[in-house]
C-alpha cells in the first residue's frame, strides 16, 4: 500500500490488476475510503437483495462499472483492506511517519551550518570584495560584460535559469533560444522564481538582429557547445566564431566547436550547469537576488532528478542548500515534485511528434550512429498508452535524420521513459536492430509488449520485444550511452550493416515507410493551441504495422 491522495487507497498488484500489470508499470487502482459500509446481515457476497442493492451502490460509488467486473469480485478484499489501512494509521504507521530521508533533505541537513556561515560571510563581501574576487571580476570575466547569455535549442529548464544567472551576474542580456518552453520551466519561473520569461534570441537586439547602429554583442553559450545544439541563427552565422566569448557548461566539449580567439570558459563536471553559476556569484562575491537563487534551484533539481540523478556531486548539493537559504523555500523536494508534475502534463499533450524529438540526442561509436530520446514523467501510463505512435515516430526519426542521405541516418532510435518518482525506467524498441541492440546492452532485463494488442512494428523484430524493462537506470549520460556504446565498441553485430556500408538494405516495412513518405502522406502540421506539431498518421501506421505476425497478447 502506498500514500495516495486524502480519502483513497491505493492498491497495488491486488487480485484486480489487469494481467501482465506489475508495480514498476505503475499500475494502481483507487477507492474511497468513506464508503457506505452495510451491516454484517447486507455485507457484499451476501445473497439477498439488500446486499445486491448494497453491492450496486458501493460500486457506483467506487466508480466500479461492468466494464470491470474482476474489480467487483475483489470488493471484499479491497473491504479488508482498507480496514487494515485504517487500523495501521490508528496504530501510528502513516506513510509520513515511514517515509525515509530524502536526497534532498539529506543535502540540507548536511550542509545547513556550513551555508548558513555563507551567506553570512557573503553579506560582508558584497561590501567589501575580496582581492581575488576584483581581480577575477576585473580582469578574467570582463569580456562577459553586456554579453548575450543563450542556451541550447531543446530547451530545459538548466539552459534557460544558466542564462538568467548568468546574464544578472555580469550584466548582459539573457535570452531563450525557442519560442515555446515546457511547463517545467514556466512553472519554475512564474510560480516559483517569479520572473519573466527571457526574450527570445532572435527578436533580440543585439543578439539575434542588429542593433539600431547593425552592431551585435558577443555571445556567451550556456549548457551547450556542440554546434548542433546552437540557436538556429547562431550557428549558420558567419560571424559565429568570432561573436562566441565565453562557454558557462558542464557537457564535454564537442569536437566541432571551436572560435576564433581565447574564451572565458567554465566547464565543470557536475549534474547541473545552474550549480557552476551559483559557485561564480560565490567566487566574485557577488549579491545574488532571492529570485535568481529559486531559479537556479529549481533548475539543479531539475537536472539532476532531486539530486537523485547518479551525475549528481557534492557541488549540487550543496549549491541546492545553499541556493534554497538565499531563496527562501523551506521544501525544495515540494518544488522538485511540483516541477516534474508540471513537466508530465506538458510532455503528454506535445503529442508523438514532439514526444520523441523534445529531449533527443545522437551518438556514434565505431561507425554506428544511435539516438536516445528521454520523457521524464511523474506517470509512464499516458506515455505507454500511445506507444505504437512513439514507435512510428522514432522509425521516421532514423530516416529524417539523413536529410534524404541514407548514410547519415541513424542505425538505431531509442525512447527511455524515465519515471521520477519511483526512479525507474522504460526502454521502448522500435525495431529488429533496436532490439538487437538492447538485449544485449540490457541483458537480463524483461522484454514484453508496450502496448497491448499491438502488432509488431517490422518483420525482425516481435511485438512482444517492444517495451524493455531497465530497471533504476534514469540517466542518459552516466548510464544508457555507456551501456550501448560498451556494446557497439566490442564488435557489434546484427542482421543489418551500418547504414554507411554501401551494401546496406533495409527491411519490408522501412520500404513501405519510405514509401508513405516519399509519397507526402505522413507530413507534419502545426496544430492550434500550443500543441504543438503533429503527423498525419494513418498510412505510416499501416505502413509500418501491416505485417504478418498477429497482435502480441498481454504478457
Amino acid at each position: 500500500v502506498t500514500r495516495a491522495p486524502k480519502h483513497t487507497a491505493t492498491c497495488v498488484r491486488s487480485k484486480c490488476a489487469p494481467a501482465g500489470a506489475s508495480r514498476r508499470a505503475g499500475w494502481r487502482s483507487t477507492m474511497p475510503v468513506d464508503m457506505p459500509r452495510g451491516s454484517a446481515d447486507h455485507s457484499p457476497g451476501s445473497s439477498d437483495d439488500g446486499g445486491a442493492r448494497e453491492r450496486e451502490r458501493d460500486a457506483r460509488h467506487s466508480g466500479l462499472t461492468d466494464a470491470a467486473p474482476s474489480c467487483r469480485q475483489s470488493w471484499g478484499d479491497f473491504q479488508a483492506l482498507l480496514s487494515r489501512v485504517a487500523a495501521a494509521k490508528d496504530a501510528g504507521h502513516s506513510g509520513a511517519a515511514h517515509a525515509l530521508e530524502t536526497d534532498t533533505q539529506a543535502a540540507l541537513k548536511k550542509f545547513d551550518k556550513q551555508c548558513t556561515a555563507l551567506v553570512e560571510q557573503l553579506r560582508l563581501k558584497v561590501k567589501e570584495p575580496s582581492a581575488a574576487a576584483f581581480f577575477e571580476e576585473s580582469y578574467t570575466y570582463d569580456r562577459l560584460r553586456g554579453a548575450c547569455f543563450v542556451g541550447h535549442i531543446n530547451t530545459d529548464l538548466d539552459s534557460v535559469a544558466g542564462a538568467v544567472g548568468a546574464a544578472e551576474l555580469f550584466g548582459g542580456v539573457a535570452c531563450r533560444s525557442e519560442r515555446e518552453l515546457n511547463g517545467e520551466v514556466v512553472y519554475a519561473l512564474e510560480e516559483v522564481a517569479r520572473l519573466p520569461t527571457p526574450p527570445l534570441f532572435d527578436e533580440t537586439p543585439g543578439a539575434g538582429v542588429p542593433r539600431t547602429d547593425g552592431t551585435r554583442a558577443g555571445v556567451c553559450l550556456v549548457d551547450h557547445n556542440e554546434p548542433k545544439q546552437m540557436v538556429a541563427s547562431l550557428r549558420e552565422d558567419p560571424q559565429r566564431a568570432k561573436r562566441i566569448v565565453g562557454l558557462i557548461d558542464h557537457h564535454a566539449l564537442a569536437e566541432g566547436f571551436s572560435s576564433a580567439g581565447p574564451l572565458v570558459i567554465d566547464v565543470r563536471p557536475w549534474g547541473s550547469m545552474s550549480s557552476i553559476v551559483a559557485h561564480l556569484y560565490v567566487r566574485l562575491s557577488a549579491k545574488m537576488r532571492p529570485e535568481v537563487a529559486r531559479l537556479l534551484m529549481c533548475a539543479i533539481l531539475s537536472d539532476t532528478l532531486n539530486l537523485q540523478s547518479v551525475t549528481t556531486t557534492d557541488a549540487d548539493r550543496f549549491a541546492v542548500a545553499l541556493l534554497a537559504k538565499q531563496g527562501g523555500v523551506e521544501s525544495p523536494d515540494k518544488v522538485a515534485r511540483q516541477m516534474f508534475r508540471c513537466k508530465t502534463r506538458w510532455i503528454v499533450s506535445l503529442g508523438p511528434y514532439a514526444m520523441v524529438r523534445g529531449d533527443q540526442k545522437d551518438f556514434a561509436v565505431d561507425g554506428w550512429k544511435f539516438g536516445i530520446s528521454v520523457l521524464e514523467v511523474t506517470d509512464t501510463a499516458p506515455v505507454l498508452a500511445i506507444a505504437d505512435k512513439l514507435l512510428l515516430e522514432l522509425r521516421i526519426l532514423k530516416k529524417e535524420k539523413g536529410g534524404g542521405d541514407v548514410a547519415k541516418q541513424l542505425d538505431f532510435a531509442f525512447l527511455f521513459v524515465v519515471d521520477v518518482v519511483n526512479q525507474c525506467s522504460k526502454l521502448l524498441v522500435c525495431g529488429g536492430r533496436e532490439y538487437a541492440l538492447a538485449s544485449t546492452a540490457f541483458a537480463g532485463c524483461a522484454f514484453q509488449c508496450a502496448k497491448e494488442g499491438m502488432k509488431a512494428p517490422g518483420t525482425t523484430v516481435d511485438a512482444n520485444q517492444t517495451l524493455c524493462d531497465v530497471g533504476p537506470l534514469v540517466s542518459r549520460k552516466a548510464q544508457f550511452v555507456p551501456a550501448f556504446s560498451h556494446v557497439l565498441a566490442a564488435g557489434f553485430k546484427c542482421h543489418r550493416t551500418r547504414v554507411t556500408d554501401p551494401a546496406y538494405a533495409q527491411g519490408r516495412a522501412g520500404a513501405a515507410l519510405d514509401a508513405v513518405l516519399a509519397a507526402g502522406e505522413a507530413k507534419v502540421r502545426m496544430t492550434t493551441g500550443g500543441e504543438g506539431p503533429s503527423r498525419k498518421m494513418s498510412s505510416a501506421l499501416l505502413a509500418l504495422y501491416d505485417q504478418s505476425t498477429p497482435a502480441a497478447k498481454p504478457t
